[in-house]
């Protein structure tokens, strides 16, 4: 394999480590003697994955890069006062799973929204480039995206909500909150580059779903 052919295929060897090592972790969470440092790797894997694929989503796109700025400094502080007032998505606070916290917010947590949402554009603009459908389309499909999430962010210690169960006014924040990012993303005209991203927002969420029969399934 030449340098050639690496440069000519980055995408796709990028889409298949990525297919791959999420399939290593759903395997490392079976095992008893390997859980533990999944759970220790995971913000690392969301942050070094997620990097890259936004290097590749982004490609060299001064406007695109100062929106993933704009949009995690947006989601982080919506999730700092989320936390802390218990107002927008119901009551809820970060477990230890996500890493590193300023202000009770894992500082990972708003640049999978980043992720996510961009994924989430990408998909629609496949159904719709028209802005407020296409909008819409993102929006629902992060609120999608969120169902699956929830279970597992609750028994891996993600986070964990006081009432014991998650409140519908979640999923309508996770609505309202992608609708505004990919608005922003949309008025602007914005292109992501490939379709890496799709990869991994459906990645991501097979990966979830996956963790969530093991779970139903009593096998984690």
């Amino acid at each position: 394999m030449n340098l050639h052919y690496l440069r000519e295929h980055k995408d796709g060897i990028l889409v298949f480590i990525l297919y791959s090592f999420y399939a290593v972790g759903i395997i490392g969470h079976l095992v008893d003697s390997t859980f533990p440092y999944m759970m220790t790797l995971t913000p690392f894997v969301l942050l070094i994955f997620g990097a890259a694929v936004l290097l590749r989503t982004t490609g060299r796109d001064h406007r695109l890069l100062l929106w993933c700025l704009l949009a995690y400094i947006f989601t982080f502080t919506i999730e700092a006062l989320g936390v802390h007032t218990g107002a927008i998505f119901g009551e809820y606070h970060y477990g230890n799973t996500l890493g590193l916290k300023l202000i009770q917010v894992p500082l990972v947590i708003g640049f999978n929204w980043v992720i996510v949402v961009l994924g989430a554009i990408a998909l629609a603009r496949k159904i719709s480039r028209h802005v407020v459908y296409g909008t819409l389309l993102a929006a629902l499909f992060t609120a999608i995206f969120d169902v699956p999430l929830e279970i597992v962010a609750v028994n891996l210690d993600y986070w964990h909500w006081m009432p014991g169960f998650v409140p519908f006014q979640n999923y309508v924040a996770w609505f309202v909150v992608a609708f505004f990012v990919a608005l922003g993303f949309n008025l602007f005209k914005l292109k992501p580059k490939g379709n890496i991203v799709i990869h991994y927002f459906f990645i991501q969420l097979i990966f979830f779903i996956l963790i969530d029969v093991m779970i139903y399934t009593n096998l984690l």
